[in-house]
């Protein structure tokens, strides 16, 4: 392979930034630096984010550029939530990788054996990252340790000064890694510059649920980063590394405002189930392990009815419920279904086949027209990473689907019965609300850490739950599939040696292996990205 002109790779991650948004700003010349790279390189207005739109799952596909799946046979990455349970440990296994406990630290650990990050498949030279800890493969990260960790979220969270607080977080990102390529040998074993640093910018997506993204504040914060960034390119020439790096600047998920905040008290009422906790509720019948406007529901077998009881596997009490479970659960004989449809403003319902394996399955889709109709599908998948292909079938009589793809004319072509891969569903649904959904829900249902039943209200009402509390009365939110959710900036600029111009639609697992084509490297054998370079307009 000839040597590439690139020799380094910067990915930076602003969190929570809307695509529209983000461009808007660049056109009105309020992100003269973003703007200055984007005309020199490479970017789209349409990358697709992963299924969900949350900040730890969307990141780690970016970082590794694999979805996640089935990460024991897989090339797929562990994590299906930022918050999750594992039903394979007894107790099972609940993960918050934004609780006091620091489970942070254990997001590389979490994303499986069968993938690896960018800085992995790099492999030699020297590489860091800067307040972004899905890092495996590093060998200079910041904050160095739980304690320094600690203690800058102490200071985000509880600083009065918030502005000023932002803007010193935002700040010592690109200070952190300008020093590193000043001075290597202070943080590496040889006095090289990193071949690869990964960023960070978490300081958009706070003052976005507390704000919103439409606020001054948040505005102010993507021009104080435009700023920065304009310090890395300054910086880069000053150091004469420019010409040699590639710059890769994206998001992980968009954002919304949902319509106000609600409870589920008559969901509690109506069921009687209680929400497990490792410690204080180990009796507890189900997890809702997350919920703002979408919400993840996980439902223990154990305690069932007697006719039901022959088919409980006692050493793994947490097992995939059946439908035949989920339509009597428990000693009442909850229907499950009809009682998380009865939850204010849930229109949409999803949830796997008990039968599924990693390379053949089905997904069941709800649709809650009014009290009295349903429309109903299912999508079929077969294979497994990048040879995976699904089909999406219409189980409604009026030819309506779930996703409202009917409505459109490209996309309905693709609802024929066929089976397509992951490219094909993006040609025929980034344009779209719920782009590319036909195939990352199946890929995110493989996941045995995923939950067994799905829904969403669709923005309408946020309940901000995670692992059965709620946070916040918060309506500024990020995980549903419309597209101001689910479409993110992408631009990769900085050395000359970049193509430049446009590309109409890409997906997030798009980026790495770009970026390794750049620096004349080879990908892991299986990965689902493509190489950008080629699908410029």
């Amino acid at each position: 392979m000839p040597k590439s002109k690139v020799n380094r790779v910067i990915l930076c991650i602003i969190d929570d930034v809307r695509s529209d948004q983000f461009f808007s700003l660049i056109k009105k010349g309020l992100l003269p630096n973003c703007k200055k790279l984007m005309e020199s390189g490479m970017y789209s207005t349409n990358c697709i984010t992963d299924f969900p739109a949350l900040t730890y799952p969307t990141q780690v596909s970016i970082i590794t550029g694999a979805h996640t799946g089935d990460y024991r046979y897989e090339v797929c990455h562990g994590v299906p939530l930022s918050n999750w349970m594992d039903r394979n440990y007894n107790p099972p296994l609940v993960r918050n990788y934004g609780s006091k406990n620091l489970d942070i630290y254990k997001i590389n650990e979490d994303l499986g054996d069968n993938c690896k990050t960018i800085c992995e498949m790099i492999q030699e030279g020297n590489k860091t990252s800067i307040i972004q800890f899905i890092n495996r493969g590093v060998d200079y990260y910041f904050p160095e340790n739980k304690l320094k960790l600690a203690l800058y979220y102490l200071m985000i969270k509880y600083y009065p000064k918030f502005r000023t607080t932002i803007k010193y977080v935002n700040t010592i990102v690109i200070k952190k890694l300008l020093d590193i390529f000043r001075r290597p040998n202070h943080y590496f074993e040889t006095n090289e510059a990193p071949i690869c640093s990964l960023l960070w910018f978490l300081t958009s997506d706070m003052v976005m649920h507390k704000f919103g993204s439409e606020s001054l504040l948040y505005k102010i914060n993507l021009m104080q980063i435009d700023r920065l960034m304009g310090l890395l390119i300054s910086g880069l020439k000053e150091l004469g590394y420019l010409d040699d790096t590639a710059i890769a600047l994206t998001s992980d998920h968009g954002n919304y405002r949902a319509q106000g905040v609600g409870n589920l008290d008559l969901f509690y009422k109506h069921t009687r189930l209680s929400n497990y906790h490792p410690r204080k509720n180990q009796k507890g019948m189900m997890n809702i392990s997350e919920f703002a406007s979408l919400g993840f529901f996980y439902f223990n077998p154990k305690n069932m009815n007697l006719q039901n009881a022959s088919k409980i596997k006692d050493d793994n009490p947490w097992f995939r419920p059946s439908l035949e479970f989920l339509e009597a659960f428990g000693t009442r004989k909850i229907n499950v279904f009809n009682e998380l449809f009865r939850i204010k403003s849930v229109k949409l319902l999803y949830y796997a086949a008990e039968t599924n394996t990693p390379q053949k399955g089905q997904i069941f889709l709800q649709r809650k027209v009014n009290a009295n109709k349903l429309i109903r599908g299912r999508l079929e998948y077969r294979g497994s990473g990048e040879n995976m292909q699904t089909r999406y079938v219409f189980e409604d009589s009026t030819q309506q689907d779930v996703f409202k793809y009917y409505k459109n004319a490209t996309a309905v072509k693709y609802l024929n019965g066929k089976f397509y891969g992951i490219d094909e569903w993006l040609k025929a649904t980034s344009h779209l609300d719920f782009p590319l959904y036909p195939d990352l829900l199946c890929r995110h249902f493989k996941n045995p850490r995923s939950a067994d039943i799905i829904v969403s209200t669709e923005g309408d009402i946020t309940y901000n739950i995670e692992q059965g509390k709620k946070k916040s009365n918060q309506v500024f939110k990020h995980d549903i599939g419309a597209r101001r959710s689910s479409i993110v900036p992408l631009i990769i600029s900085g050395s000359n040696e970049i193509p430049k111009g446009e590309i109409s639609y890409c997906k997030i697992t798009d980026i790495i292996p770009t970026l390794l084509s750049l620096l004349g490297k080879k990908a892991q054998i299986n990965l689902i990205g493509n190489n950008l370079k080629n699908n410029l307009i």
